[in-house]
This record gives C-alpha cells, sequence and structure tokens, in this order.
C-alpha cells in the first residue's frame, strides 16, 4: 500500500474540480469526495474516487521522478494553487436556503404577535434574510 502525502490529495482534488467544472459532480457529492481526498491515507483511496469517472485521473509523482535532482529556479518558489474549497458555513447556508427563505416570514410574524405588534419594522428583516442567504448560497453554487 502506497502512503500518500499533501501533494497527491491535492492532485486528486485537482482532479475532482475538474469533474465539477465538467458537470459529472454535482456540489454536494464534489464536497464529499473532496473531503474524502483530504483524509486519505494510501493511493488505493485516492484511486477508488475515480472508479465511476472518466478522465481526468490525478497523475502521481513516480518514485524516480521524486528522487531526481531538482533544477535550481531562480526566486522564491510559487506557491502552489489550491484547489477550491467550499466554506462549511456557506455550504450549510446554501444547502438548508430553501428552508429558510420559508421560515423567514414565519419568524417574523411570529415575532410581530409576540411583541404585541410593537415592532412593525421586524417585517424589514424579511427581505434582508433572504438576500443574504440568495447571496451565500449562490457564491457556494447553489
Amino acid at each position: 500500500m502506497a502512503d500518500v502525502g499533501a501533494h497527491e490529495r491535492e492532485l486528486a482534488m485537482e482532479a475532482l474540480d475538474a469533474h465539477r467544472r465538467a458537470g459529472r459532480l454535482e456540489r454536494a457529492e464534489h464536497a464529499d469526495r473532496c473531503v474524502t481526498a483530504s483524509r486519505a491515507t494510501s493511493r488505493a483511496q485516492l484511486e477508488a474516487l475515480f472508479c465511476d469517472l472518466p478522465e481526468p485521473h490525478p497523475v502521481y509523482p513516480t518514485a524516480t521522478a521524486a528522487s531526481a535532482p531538482r533544477p535550481a529556479v531562480a526566486g522564491p518558489p510559487a506557491a502552489p494553487e489550491l484547489p477550491e474549497l467550499v466554506a462549511p458555513s456557506g455550504a450549510a447556508i446554501a444547502r438548508h436556503a430553501g428552508l429558510i427563505s420559508l421560515l423567514t416570514p414565519a419568524a417574523a410574524a411570529v415575532l410581530f404577535a409576540v411583541s404585541g405588534g410593537r415592532f412593525p419594522w421586524i417585517f424589514i428583516l424579511v427581505p434582508i434574510v433572504l438576500a443574504a442567504v440568495a447571496y451565500v448560497s449562490h457564491r457556494h453554487g447553489g
């Protein structure tokens, strides 16, 4: 069993990103596979993520390529390009956007009734909350 490091996991997540962009993976499935890839400890675990997907699959460095001397590079090394990751709180809001949109007016009506009608401005919060949920949901692929 070949152990994998952060570089191999990043290569797998980049390939998963390509499948997401091509429309082969839904947002939730992509996120689940990226989490699995980030926790993988063997090459077999990473390869299992692609058993039902066509190319591209990650191309891992070979042992000979890893042990070969690297040419000297002038200047500081370039930062690696990391795959797009989904922020957990934004993804949770995006997943529950419909429920939040449904409950917001009801919560405003309940608060209005409980306050004895003293705070009619509470209904101004409904479109504000709906706009914020729509914005967050859109930013996270919803």
